[in-house]
C-alpha cells in the first residue's frame, strides 16, 4: 500500500467489516492476473462508504490508470449510485467536483480535465461518461444493458461496480476479459482487480455467491464478504435498526438488515423464471398516468395482491402489497385496500381494476346484507375503500380459480415467452421483489401442481410462501380471457373460463 493510500485510511474511521475488507483486498489477494473482491451489504451497512473509499485508494495506488464502472445504464449510475459516492467524498475527505469556471475542485466529471492534469496511459476517446482526478486516474461509466458487446475492445486497469445484483451473468464474460491493460506499469494489488459491491440479491444477481465458492478454492484470487446493518451500528442512530424493523417486511428485514439468503427451490414450479423477467429500466417502468390492476389473493391471515399495468404484449408487475394483521375496525380485505391506496395515492391516474381469487366473492365474517338481500363480499369491501377516496373501480374477479395442472403449462409458456400472441411478464426488481421471491420459492409436486404447504406452516414467513405467486397465475388467466369488459351501467363484469 502506498504511503498516500495509508494516509487516507488513517484520516477516517471505519467499522470492523470495512477494515477487514480493505486489509484483505491489499494483503490477501496476491495472485497474478485478475482478482475479484466482493462486498455485499444491505441498508445502512456502510457498503457505499467502503466502495467510495476503495475508489480513492485505487486512485492513489494507480496514478494514470483507466478503469471502468460497469452498470446496466448510465442513468442508473448518475441517479442511484454517484450521489452516494459524491457525498462520501465530500463529507469525509473534503473532495468537491471541479468547477471549470472557477478552476476549483478535486475531480472532473463528464469533461476532459484541465490541461495541467495528468492523463491516463490509455486516454478515453470520449470523456462524456468519465470521472478524472489530477494524477491521471480515470474511471469510465460503461453501460451494458443495450450494447454489451461494444465493450469487448476495451483495455482497462481495473473495474469497480455497484448494485451488482442488476448486472447480468453473461455480461461478466465481457467485463472480465477487459481487465488486462498496462501489465508492467503498476506494482499494486489493486491493479487488475474487479471490485464488486451490491445490495443483497433476491434471486437476481445470485452469481455473486459464486465468488464465495471460488474463494474457497483460490483465496489469493477471490474475496467475498457480507456486511450487515448491525456491523455498522456504531455509525448509525441508536434506534435505526428498530425503525427498519417497523417499516420493512420480515422478508426485507431478514435480507437487507440481517443478511439472510433466500435459497432457491431445487425444483421450482416456475422453472422458466429468470433474470430477464426483472431486467427493466427502473425509472420508466411504472407509468403513473396509466390505470393499474390489482390481482388479489384473500386469506384470513395473509391477504396480498400484485399490481399490474397492461402495455399490450408486455404485462408489468409494478409492485407487491400484503398485510398480515387487520387494522382496528377493519377486516383483512379493507386493510389491504387501505395499504394499497396509500401507496398509489401520489399518482395522477385514479382508475383501478380488481381481479383475482374467486374466494373474494364470499362474504366476510363481519359482512352485512345489501338492500337487495345479497351479502357484501370481500371485493365489495375492497372496492368501497377506493371509491370513498374518489377512484373509479372496475371489479372483475375470476368466477372460479384456474385448474392447477393447466396453470403450470400456461405459466411455463408465458415465462418462456414462446406464445404466438407475445404475452410476457416483467417485474420491478425492487417494488415487486416480494412477488418474484414468492415465485422463486414455489416448489412443484410430482403431478405438476404447486406445492402450497408453506401457506399452512406456522413457522414460515408468509412472504416466503406461495400466496403472491398465486396472484400472478390469476392475473395471467385474467388477461388471456379478455381482461376487462365494461357493462352499460359503468360497472365491471368478467366471466372467465380457461383456455
Amino acid at each position: 500500500m502506498s504511503s498516500r493510500a495509508s494516509d487516507l485510511i488513517q484520516e477516517i474511521e471505519v467499522n470492523d467489516k470495512q477494515a477487514d475488507f480493505i486489509e484483505a483486498a491489499f494483503y490477501t489477494l496476491t495472485a497474478d492476473g485478475t482478482k475479484t473482491a466482493a462486498l455485499i451489504g444491505g441498508i445502512g451497512s456502510g457498503k457505499t462508504f467502503a466502495m467510495a473509499l476503495m475508489m480513492l485508494l485505487s486512485k492513489e495506488e494507480l496514478p494514470r490508470a483507466k478503469g471502468q464502472f460497469p452498470c446496466a445504464t448510465v442513468t442508473q449510475f448518475k441517479r442511484s449510485i454517484f450521489p452516494g459516492i459524491k457525498s462520501v467524498w465530500q463529507d469525509n475527505f473534503g473532495l468537491r467536483q471541479y468547477n471549470f469556471k472557477t478552476g476549483q475542485g478535486d475531480y472532473a466529471v463528464g469533461r476532459k480535465p484541465p490541461e495541467d492534469w495528468d492523463t491516463p496511459y490509455q486516454e478515453p476517446d470520449n470523456w462524456e461518461n468519465c470521472i478524472a482526478f489530477p494524477n491521471g486516474w480515470v474511471i469510465e461509466i460503461c453501460a451494458y444493458k443495450m450494447f454489451a458487446d461494444i465493450h469487448r475492445g476495451r483495455n482497462d486497469d481495473f473495474a469497480i461496480m455497484d448494485e451488482a445484483l442488476l448486472f447480468k451473468r453473461e455480461w461478466l464474460k465481457i467485463l472480465e476479459g477487459r481487465i488486462r491493460a498496462n501489465k508492467s506499469k503498476f506494482n499494486s494489488p489493486l491493479h487488475w482487480m474487479i471490485m464488486v459491491f451490491s445490495s443483497p440479491p433476491y434471486g437476481q444477481g445470485d452469481w455473486m455467491f459464486d465468488i464465495e465458492d471460488m474463494m474457497r478454492e483460490e483465496p489469493s484470487r477471490y474475496l467475498f464478504m457480507q456486511i450487515t446493518t448491525r456491523d455498522n451500528q456504531a455509525f448509525l442512530p441508536s434506534n435505526y435498526i428498530d425503525n427498519l424493523k417497523k417499516k420493512l417486511t420480515p422478508l426485507e428485514f431478514g435480507v437487507e438488515v440481517e443478511g439472510k439468503r433466500l435459497s432457491k427451490m431445487p425444483k421450482s414450479y416456475y422453472s422458466s423464471l429468470d433474470e430477464r423477467h426483472s431486467d427493466v429500466e427502473i425509472d420508466e417502468f411504472f407509468q403513473p398516468g396509466q390505470p393499474v390492476a390489482a390481482c388479489i389473493d384473500f386469506n384470513a391471515h395473509f391477504t396480498s395482491c400484485s399490481v399490474w399495468q397492461d402495455l399490450g404484449a408486455e404485462q408489468r408487475c409494478v409492485m407487491g402489497c400484503f398485510v398480515t394483521d387487520p387494522d382496528p375496525d377493519k377486516d383483512m380485505s379493507q386493510t389491504l385496500a387501505t395499504e394499497l391506496l396509500s401507496r398509489l395515492t401520489p399518482y395522477p391516474n385514479r382508475t383501478i381494476y380488481l381481479t383475482g381469487d374467486r374466494n373474494g366473492l364470499n362474504a366476510s365474517a363481519s359482512s352485512k346484507q345489501n338492500n337487495d338481500g345479497t351479502w357484501i363480499t370481500l371485493y365489495d369491501e375492497f372496492t368501497q375503500v377506493f371509491e370513498d377516496a374518489g377512484w373509479t373501480v372496475y371489479c372483475c374477479p375470476l368466477l372460479y380459480n384456474p385448474f392447477k395442472d393447466e396453470t403450470y403449462k400456461l405459466m411455463k409458456e408465458v415465462l418462456q415467452e414462446t406464445r404466438d400472441d407475445g404475452l410476457h411478464l416483467r417485474f420491478h426488481p425492487y417494488d415487486a421483489k416480494s412477488v418474484m421471491v414468492s415465485m422463486q420459492r414455489a416448489p412443484i409436486l410430482p403431478n405438476y401442481t404447486k406445492d402450497k404447504r408453506s401457506e399452512n406452516k406456522k413457522d414460515e414467513d408468509q412472504q416466503y410462501a406461495t400466496h403472491l405467486s398465486d396472484t400472478v397465475d390469476y392475473y395471467v388467466v385474467f388477461k388471456l380471457q379478455g381482461g376487462m369488459q365494461i357493462d352499460n351501467s359503468g360497472g365491471g363484469s368478467f366471466d372467465v373460463g380457461f383456455i
